[in-house]
């Protein structure tokens, strides 16, 4: 029976035996997009015991993350040791498990047909940069026995060229896996912890490249959403679970696009960023889906960006109640002392009904909750306006249409 977890072959044996295997080699190629173009790989057979997992495969690094924190060690740690029967082990696993996704059902096809349609990629050193779960998914099936699967002993792979440094490989991998169309294939979480790393060795002008971005912010995006992610896990308390948000793209999506949109108030972001941790958080216990709610959507009215972060500081005694139809503003001070009440994890159920009940008092009674601060807002911008506005600009239908309104107002007024 064949083992697929055998001892890894050393590093010198696995080069030996794919460059004899190159040295051999027909006139089947296949060409591989790079940073300066199209390269043409010689397509050969190799014994599948030459081949390993690549340990940096974007595909499973949240889940790697994940052992690295169990094991009290850290990814970088694990990925130096990724070429051990313990790492390939545990990567086997992990792909075997991505292989049969059924939004990409790769392991029930070669199952199906017992056929390989497409060479993998690999290095001259035997490290797979593209089909690592089509390996794993044929081993499996090979260690299985029987005739249909015997021909995955051998597989065949197209070489890289021996003088690609470790950033054009990264290039490489970026290109062929993480374009936009892959990203439901790729995972969320595991594309932004393989785009931070090639951000940070390849540089954003050539990631814009090879990820087919259209402007360079696109990644500061997906980066910023990955960054609040794992500030989340942070808080918490499970730092580098990233299964435990591998279903919550549009929440941290969401997020981000609240953070951008509240770049003159951070400490009003500071409190909805907590306070959509804890939806987050309590969603199977919240009777609502957290999507409909702000932060995750427009704030509708949106006077509840202030409203429900200040409702919240009376509550709790911070400020004194306001007048009833006021939106008096929360100054920095006041939202600091709030931050701690709603830094604990441990209450995010009270914290996200808290939040989510003020949105839905100030969503049915608008104009009596907030109605005299959205007066005097509109009213001043109209003095603005007419301040501003030259009569003789003016025609004499304009005119009559601005004294009709001023006199509806009139007599509005007269019941003050």
């Amino acid at each position: 029976m064949f083992d697929p977890y055998p001892e890894c072959p050393p590093y010198a044996d696995r080069k030996a035996a794919i460059l004899d295997a190159v040295a051999d080699a027909g006139e089947a190629t296949h060409f591989v997009p790079s940073e300066t173009g199209y390269l043409e790989a010689p397509i050969v057979k190799i014994d599948q015991k030459y081949l390993v997992y690549r340990a940096n495969n974007g595909r499973v690094l949240s889940e790697l993350a994940g052992t690295a924190l169990t094991r009290k060690t850290t990814l970088d740690d694990l990925k130096a040791i990724g070429e051990t029967a313990e790492i390939q082990h545990i990567l086997h696993e992990l792909l075997i498990k991505k292989s049969q996704d059924p939004q990409g059902p790769i392991y029930a096809e070669l199952e199906r047909h017992a056929f390989q349609t497409d060479p993998l990629l690999v290095h001259e050193n035997g490290v797979v940069l593209n089909g690592n779960r089509r390996l794993a998914a044929m081993r499996d099936l090979l260690s299985r026995g029987g005739e249909n699967y015997k021909q995955f002993s051998h597989v065949r792979v197209a070489v890289l060229p021996d003088n690609l440094s470790e950033n054009d490989i990264e290039f490489i991998e970026a290109a062929l896996q993480m374009a936009p169309d892959l990203k439901l294939d790729y995972g969320w979480i595991n594309r932004r912890l393989k785009l931070r790393q090639h951000a940070e060795h390849l540089g954003h002008e050539r990631v814009v490249d090879a990820y087919g971005f259209q402007k360079a912010d696109a990644i500061d995006r997906e980066l910023g959403e990955l960054l609040l992610a794992e500030e989340y896990l942070e808080w918490i308390g499970q730092p580098l679970q990233f299964t435990l948000v591998d279903d919550q793209e549009d929440a941290f999506t969401a997020l981000l696009l609240m953070q951008l949109d509240m770049q003159t108030k951070p400490h009003l972001f500071d409190i909805w960023k907590r306070l959509g941790f804890a939806m987050i958080k309590a969603r199977s216990e919240l009777n609502r889906k957290i999507m409909h709610y702000y932060p995750f959507t427009e704030p509708v009215p949106p006077q509840i960006r202030n409203w429900v972060p200040r409702s919240l500081a009376e509550d709790r005694g911070i400020l004194e109640r306001q007048p009833l139809g006021e939106n008096q503003p929360l100054e920095s001070t006041a939202a600091h002392r709030l931050i701690p009440l709603l830094d604990e994890a441990d209450k995010a159920s009270a914290t996200a009904l808290s939040a989510m009940a003020l949105i839905d008092t100030l969503k049915g009674g608008q104009k009596r909750l907030v109605g005299y601060s959205e007066l005097m807002a509109n009213l001043r911008r109209t003095t603005q306006v007419l301040g501003q506005i030259k009569i003789e600009d003016l025609s004499d239908e304009q005119r009559r249409q601005i004294r009709a309104q001023l006199a509806a107002l009139q007599e509005h007024l007269s019941t003050l």
